[in-house]
């Protein structure tokens, strides 16, 4: 309670003192009221409460109240111990003045100061809203300023009750949970005095859905689905989807559900979908999705090709209002349930990489904004790929048999082939299918040629045809008979078969001989069979062994389809033996009478003397025959006949003298004869050392040839030769026939080395064979069929060698390498007359080929009209060192005869034009098939030609002679020894018409080999 007097200025209590003075003279003042307090206050009032002053009752007293404040001054009175001052300013402060007066008596004033309540704020809304706050905004209370204003807000609902104050006019609630609502109560205090509350409700924002996304779609529709809210229950949810997009829409609809499908949309087209949830009328948050409807389907697919291993698609673009911007997809499954998927943006496709023959299914659909239209499905097979291995099985007269594999590719069981064949010149197309691999056509033209052709099927697709030119075979050649023999020929005729082509016809006719006893003697002969074709209805064999019975058989051909064969069996003459010069015998009595052998086959010899006769059996040839019971010194015609196979050939007579008493009188003459011819001899010598001191000859010759022949007298000499169809060449080449023999030939007999020789007859002689470095532990490793052969200068100046066998392949580039060998002569084809006569020994191309430690390269080859020259190279692997080779291939000499002597002239002169230059290097090694016939006679004319070059002399027996003494049957046949003289009077001729242009044709040729050669060793290096 405030005490009496509070708040009164000086003036004030002096004047109290003096109404106190006053009074006091008159009745005494009651006390002051006590518990002076302030009770409810308003923004325009104030109520006081006070008790009765102590020690007085309560009758009879007035209360007198001033208010004064905030320019207001006004006094009022009750009779009640308490009063209510309104009218008054909000937010103002007053002072109240209180004091009891009685009987016109006042007491002591009690003073209290107090404010009235601040108006209540305005305008409370709500602002901002999310799922977990709510903003408040207000304007400060009407008549007051923002200054010293307290605003308080309370908050209460769902379990809460939260009150906070701030001296802005806005406030965020938060901490609140989403979709309920609030009661918010707010009021203002100043100096510690609250104005009125204002309240209001509002709710949180609900959550936004979960999970929104798109579910089903067409080209017209999108479903989209979603999740209610979290923390939220479904009821009194409302959802709210909003949809904008292509073709300017924008459209809003509602549900209660979890999902909605907007429809009526275009197809391929991209939309924006916005879905919120509205809860007491408040909105959440919105998901939004962008989703496109799906694209119409493709149009029009088709099939625009297919091959074995691809199909071409095309279609058209879907209907819809844009054309642009699609993907189109393509799956294919073939029929292993293996698939594959592309894409592309074009409106074709091919599918590569197929298997052939096979069905696939083809599914096209488009693509637009990730979403895919419907599919179309196409089924389409893929060509079957072409029959494989089409050939003819069997060929008859009258029908063809045709057999072929599956196409490559899957194994397929359900193709069917078919087959179209027409004859040649006719229009009529015959066909026929089949589900086999093997069909024969019938009721065929004989000889006739049919184009026919296969194909295979599958899923109603034609696989690629193959095509092939067949004829049936012909009918039989009629009325074959022997015509003529003779020793070395048989003539063979026939008629046409009666065929419609029959003009088109080639007949072939093939013989064997049945193998003579004698084969023994000479095996370097092949008895295997030989053929040769014509057009003609008769053919004359030649070349034939004499005496020898032969297997003919003839039949015609069309396009290499042969008839059924005729055959016959015919023998040809005996050859005629050659009888050496009788011995007179028995003191002039008798003769010794020797002939040789003959060549072929015999069975026996009848022999005449003057008159007298026998016989021989043919195992005896080559023994003599003692004929006595002649007179001494008579002459007398001599014969022998050779018997074979009913037929008789006679020799040519000889004459036999038989000896006389005047033996001892021509032995002296005999003796003057010799010394005449030594003077002879010695005068020839003389002018024979003239020529050769001209000419320069090194004068360590080896060998000497008696009987050497001038050269302006050779050609005299090849026509005296040639009489009596080459009698006089028979006779010399006769008393070859035994040159040699006797030698050991035991290395190349022994057992490890007999498959080493390819024919059993010719085997190198022990002393001068050429022999290999052994390798270790390799019985027989050493041997090889070669043999050193004589020259001019030197008795190991070449070597001659068997064409090599498959198994001394390796023996030979042993040999090459061995011996350092620079140069091989080749003067054989690997094959003649369909026999093999020389293993293909060096590359075929680039690619190198090893033999044990030796690698061969081919690096060059010149190809001429009759010879090639090819350079190898020579590894030794092991060494790491290296041999260039030339070899020297002559191509043009025929099987079983002999070359026309100026291609191998030709080929001579390069050939020894190379070896001059190479003068270091080992033996050049020759070689043919057996390395007697063809090698001795290339031999023998480089010796000769170089000998008549260096001394105008010639002596083609005694060096054919010498050579048989190092190695059987050099020159192995009398046409070869006539070859060679052939050669040689060639030569002599080529010089005396053009020395000076058979010169320039030399170097030419020499000149064009080595200019390519090298070409051949710049391209080497230059791959180097």
């Amino acid at each position: 309670m405030a005490r009496a007097g509070r708040g009164l200025g000086v003036w004030g209590s002096l004047v109290l003192l003096i109404l106190c003075s006053w009074t006091g003279s008159r009745a005494a003042a009651p006390n002051p009221v006590r518990n002076l307090t302030v009770g409810a206050r308003t923004n325009s009032s104030i109520t006081l409460h006070w008790e009765v002053p102590g020690g007085s009752d309560s009758q009879n007293l007035t209360y007198w109240v001033q208010c004064t404040g905030d320019g207001r001054n006004e006094t009022r009175n009750t009779t009640d111990t308490s009063i209510t001052v309104d009218g008054l300013n909000s937010a103002s402060w007053y002072e109240f003045s209180v004091w009891v007066e009685k009987d016109g008596v006042s007491g002591f004033r009690e003073v209290l100061n107090a404010t009235t309540a601040p108006n209540p704020v305005r305008n409370l809304t709500v602002g901002a809203r999310t799922n977990s706050s709510v903003t408040l905004h207000w304007e400060v209370p009407e008549g007051s300023d923002s200054q010293n204003l307290t605003y308080w807000v309370q908050c209460t609902g769902d379990g809460r009750n939260e009150t906070r104050n701030t001296t802005d006019t806005s406030v965020t609630v938060d901490g609140l949970d989403p979709g309920f609502t609030y009661e918010f109560s707010m009021w203002v205090e100043k100096d510690g005095v609250n104005s009125p509350r204002v309240t209001l409700s509002t709710a949180t924002a609900p959550n936004g859905v979960s999970n929104l996304r798109v579910g089903a779609r067409t080209n017209s529709s999108i479903t989209l689905r979603w999740e209610v809210p979290q923390g939220s229950v479904s009821q009194n949810l409302t959802y709210w989807v909003q949809c904008t997009g292509d073709g300017g829409r924008d459209e809003t609809r509602n549900t209660t559900d979890t999902s909605v499908t907007v429809d009526g949309l275009e197809s391929g087209s991209l939309y924006e979908f916005g879905v919120w949830v509205e809860k007491n009328g408040v909105n959440g948050s919105q998901e939004t999705q962008n989703a496109a409807t799906a694209p119409n389907p493709v149009q029009s697919l088709s099939l625009e090709g297919q091959t074995n291993d691809s199909i071409a698609l095309s279609w058209e673009a879907p209907r819809g209002p844009d054309l642009q911007d699609y993907t189109y997809w393509v799956q294919y499954t073939g029929e292993s349930d293996k698939n594959e998927t592309r894409n592309t943006t074009s409106t074709s496709v091919r599918a590569e990489a197929l298997e052939p023959g096979t069905l696939y299914q083809f599914s096209v659909w488009a693509e637009k904004h990730g979403v895919p239209s419907s599919r179309q499905n196409l089924g389409i097979s893929t060509v079957p790929n072409a029959v494989a291995s089409l050939r003819t099985q069997n060929q008859t007269n009258s029908s063809i048999t045709l057999s072929w594999t599956a196409p490559m590719g899957p194994s397929h069981l359900l193709y069917t082939y078919h087959i179209l064949w027409v004859e040649e010149g006719s229009s009529d197309i015959a066909s026929n299918n089949t589900s086999e691999i093997k069909v024969t056509l019938t009721a065929l033209e004989a000889g006739s040629l049919y184009s026919i052709t296969v194909w295979a099927e599958r899923n109603e697709v034609r696989g690629y045809a193959r095509t092939l030119t067949e004829a049936t075979a012909p009918n039989e050649v009629t009325h074959l008979q022997n015509a003529s023999q003779t020793n070395h020929s048989v003539t063979l005729k026939w008629q046409a078969p009666a065929d419609p082509h029959s003009q088109l016809y080639t007949y072939w006719v093939q013989w064997a001989s049945e193998e003579p006893p004698q084969r023994e003697q000479d095996p370097s002969r092949d008895w295997t069979k030989s053929m040769h074709r014509t057009n003609e209805t008769w053919y004359e064999v030649e070349a034939l062994e004499s005496g020898t019975l032969y297997n003919f058989s003839v039949w015609a051909e069309r396009e290499k389809v042969p008839s059924p064969t005729q055959s016959l069996r015919a023998p040809t003459a005996p050859a005629a033996v050659t009888i050496a010069p009788c011995i007179s015998t028995s003191g002039g009595y008798g003769v010794i009478l020797y002939w040789s052998c003959p060549s072929g086959g015999y069975e026996g010899f009848e022999w005449e003397v003057g008159g007298r006769r026998g016989s021989q059996s043919g195992s005896s040839c080559g023994e003599d025959v003692s004929v006595l019971g002649l007179r001494p010194a008579q002459s007398y015609s001599a014969t022998v006949t050779t018997l074979s196979n009913g037929m008789r050939t006679p020799s040519l007579p000889v004459t036999c003298s038989t000896e006389s008493a005047g033996v001892i009188a021509g032995a002296i003459v005999g003796v003057l004869l010799f010394l005449i011819l030594v003077g002879l001899l010695m005068f020839f010598l003389k002018k024979r050392n003239k020529k050769r001191q001209e000419k320069a000859v090194p004068g360590d010759l080896v060998f000497r040839f008696p009987g050497d022949i001038l050269a302006q007298d050779f050609a005299e000499h090849v026509r005296k030769n040639e009489k009596d169809s080459n009698c006089g060449f028979a006779e010399e080449y006769q008393q070859l026939t035994l040159e040699g023999h006797g030698q050991s030939q035991m290395v190349a007999l022994a057992p490890e080395n007999k498959a080493k020789n390819r024919y059993r007859n010719v085997l190198p002689y022990d002393w001068s064979r050429v022999p290999l470095q052994p390798l270790h532990e390799e019985p027989g490793s050493d041997y090889i069929n070669a043999s050193f052969m004589p020259g001019l200068w030197s008795p190991r100046e070449f070597i001659a060698a068997q064409g090599p066998l498959p198994q001394t392949v390796g023996d030979f580039w042993r040999l090459v390498w061995e011996q350092q060998s620079q140069t091989l002569v080749m003067l054989t084809n690997c094959v003649e007359s369909g026999r093999v006569k020389c293993e293909h020994y060096w590359p075929l191309d680039a690619h190198p080929c090893t033999h044990g430690d030796l690698q061969v390269t081919l690096v060059g080859e010149v190809v001429m009209d009759n010879w090639t020259v090819r350079d190898l190279h020579l590894l030794h692997m092991e060494e790491r060192k290296t041999l260039s080779v030339r070899q020297f291939h002559y191509l043009a000499w025929p099987d079983h005869g002999v070359p026309h002597p100026d291609p191998l002239l030709a080929f001579w002169k390069v050939l020894r034009q190379w070896l001059d230059q190479t003068m270091e290097g080992g033996p050049p090694i020759v070689h043919c098939s057996a390395g007697v016939g063809r090698t001795g006679t290339l031999i023998a004319l480089d010796v000769l030609l170089r000998q008549l070059e260096c001394e105008g002399l010639v002596g083609p027996f005694n060096f054919v002679r010498k050579m048989r003494e190092s190695r059987p049957l050099m020159v192995q046949t009398e046409a070869q020894y006539v070859f060679l003289h052939q050669c040689i009077l060639r030569f002599l001729q080529q010089s005396a018409l053009a020395p000076a242009q058979s010169e320039a044709t030399y170097e030419n040729v020499a000149e064009l080999t080595y200019e390519n050669a090298a070409a051949i060793r710049a391209h080497e290096s230059g791959d180097k």
